[in-house]
């Protein structure tokens, strides 16, 4: 079955984030498959759909081989070029977490498309799902730096 979103067809089959890891003790065979699993989502083909005006004729897409590279050469680099713009006279700038996640929240429509290999679909992932995915990929960054 088809549903008509904001960016054309959609399967209704593939509205679903991946899901979130469950809460409740796992054996050690059933962790490895859910960090496969979580492995595999950040290593999929991924489309970033952004919409940055009020009017629809400002939306976009890009696409990127996985959701890491997605998150910083998509919306990462969207608010650092925002910055930039902001800050035209500023010879360097820097930012914290919470000013980027502002900034997703206050786009008018950002999302993201996630191919999912065991059902060959794409799953839509909302502000939150990309907003998570920024912050873990930005504390596995600082605990490499440090």
């Amino acid at each position: 079955m088809l549903a008509t979103g904001k960016y054309g067809n959609q399967s209704s089959a593939a509205f679903d984030c991946p899901p979130p890891q469950p809460t409740k003790a796992k054996t050690k065979s059933q962790n490895f498959y859910l960090q496969l699993y979580a492995f595999a989502s950040w290593e999929s083909h991924t489309i970033l759909l952004v919409q940055p005006g009020p009017r629809p004729e400002t939306r976009t897409y890009s696409d990127y081989d996985s959701v890491t590279e997605c998150m910083e050469a998509g919306v990462c680099k969207i608010f650092e070029e925002h910055l930039k713009r902001s800050h035209p006279n500023s010879p360097s700038i820097t930012y914290d977490i919470s000013q980027l996640f502002d900034f997703i929240d206050q786009l008018p429509d950002l999302s993201c498309l996630v191919y999912q290999k065991s059902t060959n679909t794409y799953a839509p992932c909302n502000k939150e799902w990309i907003k998570e995915k920024i912050y873990i990929m930005l504390r596995k960054q600082a605990g490499k730096s440090a």
